[in-house]
């Protein structure tokens, strides 16, 4: 009944089979061709022939009527299909690190929202092996975290990287110097992201220490940055952590760079292999932008 459906409906508002079939862009006879096909597949008459006017039998009107409000939604559902299948809507569930800064994420995700506000955009507050399994679920389409990742069927792409400095107490004798060596760290504990939350980054740490002649004592912590914080303000240890952790407004702990710890904590965007959703292809191109123009 669709196939007929548009020029039954330009018919009854032009009330002129000439004037119709020129909008539709068809000769007068295929018009009558398809209101007749239609008028067979209902099985009553929609039009009282008449060789000077266009007449619409009272069952005619209420089938246009009824079918223009029909054509309405399908142009509207085709609209929002195209717009999913182009990238311009849809949902989009992204996974992040406890570093909202890292990797330029929020600024990304900002730029992505003024080109895109068709998008519904979630956020996933999850480390980094939890978005890796999130990734892998379908839980999540992108993710935000810190290499180096292993899965071979994820895709990176670089976002940025940051360095490792030193947070302590306000008060911490530590705290009068700008810029701190390695080597001013040796008579302290160490508060650091545990092994078993992220083995690269601990094992370069206590490769740092030992090059710098000591063996670090260390306080591991499992779950958060900001935890690291706590503890350092609390006195105890000094926390090595991200430098968008040490811009963060703390008037119980203070941030110094560690001159010659030279380890960089990178971010990257993780998503699955192929298929990708247009959502996720507009992302990672907006994303890819950003970081290029701001490199």
């Amino acid at each position: 009944m669709f196939k007929y459906a548009q020029s039954f409906c330009v018919l009854v508002e032009e009330l002129h089979f000439s004037r119709a079939a020129a909008r539709l862009h068809l000769t007068q006879p295929a018009l009558s061709h398809q209101i007749k096909k239609l008028e067979e597949e209902v099985g009553f008459p929609l039009l009282l022939r008449s060789p000077h006017k266009v007449v619409v039998t009272d069952a005619g009107k209420i089938l246009a009527r009824e079918l223009a409000a029909a054509l309405t939604l399908v142009d509207r559902a085709v609209e929002q299909a195209r717009d999913v299948a182009r990238g311009d809507a849809g949902m989009l569930a992204i996974g992040y690190c406890e570093l909202p800064q890292a990797g330029h994420m929020t600024a990304i995700i900002r730029r992505y929202r003024e080109l895109f506000p068709g998008v519904d955009i979630t956020l996933h507050n999850m480390p980094t092996i939890d978005q890796i399994d999130a990734l892998q679920k379908g839980a999540i389409d992108i993710a935000f975290l810190h290499p180096p990742i292993h899965q071979t069927n994820l895709s990176l792409q670089f976002a940025g990287e940051e360095r490792i400095g030193a947070a302590m107490r306000a008060d911490h004798p530590l705290a009068n110097k700008q810029g701190l060596q390695l080597s001013d760290l040796s008579q302290e504990r160490l508060i650091v992201s545990a092994e078993e939350i992220g083995p690269v980054l601990y094992h370069s740490i206590v490769s740092a220490c030992s090059k710098c002649g000591f063996q670090p004592v260390l306080r591991e912590e499992r779950f958060r940055w900001h935890a690291m914080l706590d503890q350092a303000a609390v006195g105890l240890g000094v926390a090595l952590v991200p430098e968008t952790l040490c811009s963060s407004s703390n008037d119980l702990v203070v941030f110094r760079p560690v001159q010659d710890l030279n380890i960089m904590l990178q971010t990257a965007i993780a998503t699955t292999g192929s298929p990708i959703k247009p959502v996720v292809s507009s992302f990672m191109a907006t994303a890819a932008a950003f970081v290029k123009s701001n490199s």
